[in-house]
């Protein structure tokens, strides 16, 4: 029993950063489909988040880490990704396209 509880513990200490880094950009895919252009018939295939690249970082003076959001999409025929930007602020997400 004192071993079970002990591996609930230790996963629950390892996973608990993964949930909070996913709670933090939560408000970026929202924000950067709403950023998209408004093109009738546009259909979003997927998105998916990723860090932004040691060399934005390295000049970043920002106090939250950004992340990349890219928006995979369909518009009138042709398949097109945007990537955006986003740094979430005291709950705010603000997004700007790559």
């Amino acid at each position: 029993m004192r071993i079970v509880l002990l591996a609930m513990t230790a996963m629950a200490a390892f996973l608990a950063p993964a949930f909070a880094n996913a709670r933090e950009s939560q408000p970026c895919i929202p924000k950067a489909t709403e950023a998209l252009p408004h093109i009738s018939g546009l259909v979003i295939k997927q998105t998916r988040m990723r860090p932004v690249s040691a060399a934005i970082l390295s000049t970043w003076q920002g106090q939250s880490r950004p992340i990349i959001v890219d928006v995979d999409f369909v518009a009138d025929g042709a398949a097109e990704t945007y990537s955006f930007m986003c740094v979430v602020t005291h709950g705010a997400a603000f997004v700007q396209r790559q």
